[in-house]
Formats: C-alpha cells, sequence, structure tokens
C-alpha cells in the first residue's frame, strides 16, 4: 500500500502541531511497512527528504483574486498537483490541510484517480467561518452551518457590532451583494458537502469535532476518532521545593492562543512567587499583537520571551516549569503542547474550550478555568504551589504506533 500524507506546512520550514502529527503518523506506518510519501507546499517546488522520507512539493497558490480565495474556483496549483498524483499513483491520499493552496478541488481529482480519499481535521477553522468555533467570540458554538447566522458572526469577527452584523448579514443574503461575501456561509456549507462527497473517511481528533460533522449531516460512520499521540517521557521531572512556582507558556503569539489573558492574569499575582516563562513562535501576520503583549509585559521582569526554542531543544523549556499554562480562546484539538507537558508529568492549567475540557475528563493533570476569565485563572494560578509533589493518575501512554494501526485500519475499510 501507498499512502501519500497531504500538508500544507512540513518541517523543516515550519514545525507546528500538524507537521508533528504528520510526522509521526509517517514514522508510525513506515514502521508497519507501508510505503508513505509527503506532499506539502514549497516555493521551491523541489522534492527532498527528511528522516530518510521522500517529501514532494507544490508551488502555493499565488492566484489572489477573490474567488481563489473564497474557494470557489481552484487553486493555480491545481495542475502541478494532478501532476504529482499521476507520478506518485498512491493507494491512499490523506489530506491534512484544507487551505487555499490544498482546497477542496484538490480533495476532488484525487479521488478521481481511484485513490481511497482521507480528511484528518486539525482546525476549528475547517468547519467554521469565524475559524474558533466561538458564537461572536463569545460562546462555544456547537458548530452546525447556519446561513444568517454564520455570515453575521463572521462579520462580527472582522469587526462589525453584533446588532449590525444581524441585519447586515440578512440584507446581504437577500440582496447576494457583495457577490462573494454575502454567500460565504453557503460555500463554507458547499464545501462541507464536496468533503463528505470526496472523502471515504473523516478523521476527527476529538469528540466536539464528530459532534461538529454530525450536526451538519456526515453519517456517523463515515467518521472516525483517533486522538492525538501521547509518549511518556521515561524520566519523570523532579518535584521542585523552592516555594517558587514557574508557569509555562508555549506556542503561537496569535490572539487566539489568549496569551493576553494570561498575562494579564499573571500581572495579578505575587511577582516575588511567579516567574512566566514564554516559548513563543513569531506569527508574520500578528506583528501588531506581539508587540501589544511585549509592551504590557515589560515592567514586569518575571515575565521572559525566549523565541529561540526547537523540536531539538524544547526539553530545556518543560524542565523549567511547575505547571504549563493553555489559555486559549478558540476550541483546539489538543493542542500538542498539552501532550507534551503531560508527558513530562508537569500539572496543565487550561480554559475549558475544544480538547483541553475533553482531557480534563480522561484523567489527566489537567485543570480548568472559564476561558474568558482572567480573574479566575490568576485564582486557579496562585493556588497551585511550586513545591508540591502532585500524584496523578495518568492513563497509557499513546504512541506514534497506535496511531499509525488505526489510520491503516482506516485505510483497508
Amino acid at each position: 500500500m501507498r499512502v501519500l500524507l497531504v500538508t500544507d506546512y512540513f518541517y523543516p520550514q515550519s514545525s507546528g502541531g500538524t507537521e508533528k502529527y504528520v510526522y509521526e503518523l509517517a514514522q508510525g506506518l513506515r514502521a508497519d511497512g507501508i510505503d508513505v510519501i509527503i506532499l506539502t507546499i514549497n516555493e521551491s517546488s523541489g522534492n527532498y527528504q527528511f528522516d530518510n522520507f521522500e517529501v514532494h512539493t507544490i508551488p502555493p497558490n499565488t492566484d489572489k483574486c477573490k474567488e481563489v480565495i473564497a474557494g470557489i474556483t481552484p487553486a493555480n496549483n491545481l495542475q502541478s498537483f494532478i501532476d504529482k498524483l499521476s507520478e506518485l499513483k498512491a493507494d491512499v491520499v490523506h489530506f491534512h490541510t484544507l487551505t487555499t493552496s490544498i482546497n477542496i478541488y484538490h480533495y476532488q481529482v484525487a479521488k478521481q484517480t481511484g485513490a481511497k480519499v482521507i480528511f484528518t481535521s486539525h482546525i476549528p477553522g475547517n468547519t467554521c467561518l469565524r475559524g474558533d468555533l466561538m458564537c461572536y467570540g463569545k460562546e462555544i458554538c456547537d458548530g452546525k452551518v447556519r446561513f444568517n447566522t454564520c455570515l453575521s458572526c463572521y462579520l462580527n469577527a472582522q469587526g462589525m457590532p453584533k446588532a449590525i452584523s444581524r441585519v447586515a448579514a440578512k440584507a446581504m443574503r437577500i440582496l447576494k451583494q457583495p457577490a462573494l461575501l454575502s454567500q460565504a456561509s453557503a460555500i463554507k456549507k458547499d464545501h462541507l458537502e464536496k468533503i463528505k462527497e470526496s472523502c471515504s473517511t473523516v478523521v476527527t481528533m476529538s469528540n466536539w469535532q464528530q459532534d461538529v460533522f454530525l450536526i451538519n449531516g456526515f453519517n456517523p460512520g463515515q467518521l472516525t476518532l483517533s486522538r492525538h499521540t501521547f509518549k511518556q517521557i521515561s524520566e519523570k521531572q523532579e518535584a521542585k521545593s523552592t516555594g517558587h512556582t514557574t508557569i509555562g507558556f508555549a506556542g503561537r503569539i496569535s490572539p487566539e492562543k489568549g496569551l493576553h489573558i494570561l498575562i494579564e492574569a499573571f500581572k495579578q499575582l505575587n511577582a516575588t512567587r511567579f516567574t512566566l516563562l514564554i516559548a513563543a513562535i513569531k506569527v508574520p501576520a500578528e506583528g501588531k499583537y506581539l508587540e501589544e503583549l511585549l509592551s504590557a509585559s515589560k515592567d514586569s521582569p518575571n515575565i521572559k520571551w525566549d523565541y529561540n526554542y526547537t523540536a531539538d531543544n524544547i526539553d530545556s523549556f518543560y524542565k523549567q516549569l511547575d505547571v504549563l499554562c493553555i489559555p486559549s480562546v478558540c476550541n483546539e484539538t489538543g493542542p500538542y503542547v498539552m501532550f507534551e507537558s503531560v508527558a513530562r508529568h508537569i500539572p496543565v492549567v487550561a480554559s475549558n474550550l475544544g480538547g483541553m475540557r475533553e482531557w480534563a475528563s480522561l484523567n489527566y493533570p489537567v485543570t480548568t478555568y472559564q476561558y474568558d476569565d482572567a480573574g479566575a485563572l490568576a485564582n486557579l494560578l496562585n493556588n497551585i504551589p511550586g513545591d508540591a509533589n502532585i500524584k496523578f493518575d495518568y492513563p497509557p501512554p499513546r504512541t506514534q504506533t497506535d496511531l499509525a494501526q488505526e489510520m491503516i485500519a482506516v485505510y483497508n475499510k
């Protein structure tokens, strides 16, 4: 069996959660004797080797017309993708991306080759116009695509007041103007229908994702739950006895990750008892947000920023922590930093959204708080002593072997 794993992002060009998931899946499949090839986006359009994996590339979409961005006409790299499919002749094409550069048209042409097409959904933006599955940014949404409501919510995310966005969305849909924006929620619904038609299986990593696909009309038999891997670190982190608590944040510096809430909460704590370490991944498009956070933390010497952690040296970051905080204000499927922390027996404090809420109920050392309440987060952090030797009940680890075997079962369905 030859499996083509398709992702917009992959090592060494980028190093986020999706990249890590695809890499671990590839390792597990290879160990099980599966012929694995990875296809990603790269401007050089050359092939390369990564950990002895064959990585093929196609160029990114460069057509900036509104129809392409909206996903109603194909990206201009589609022919390159078709050529790769013809060259590689995969039995299974497993997508981990739904973007402008790899969109629903890529799924459709993959199916036309006769290959089995699988989609693993990594982010809420695959089903949500707003991108975070938060209704008007305030409440957890059930995920059902509702034409007027979703358009109104999206307009609100772009800065339009809620009361006005509701009226505007209804009027825009009636008048069908502006042409593309007025149909944005209908286009999202159409994309979900095309996923349903193109993919034999949609893989989710959390129960909330399954619920979203079900409420949008997917057949339960088309959905498979396969959670993130969890590799326990053999050497458990030593409990500290300093009386000082070091809190960690690791991830992209973008608003949905909620670092602004953590900094606001942290500044309510006793500076002599707490330190905040930030392992930051810069996001070019969010430069203004980063500047705001740096300004908010400039008078707090116990808030320390570092931009140099990689997969090779991230362990040195975790060794300094007493607790990891995940203040996300969007629904996460994981995120990976939670598993990295738990693997090292470091407790996690997280917002009560998405995967964090689910994992808190699965015997993991994860404690949640109301996602938009900096005061509640501060109270929770204030009650975590840095010198406590806390005992947790850990579930069995989930390895890349477990993940690979689950996916092989999906491929053979």
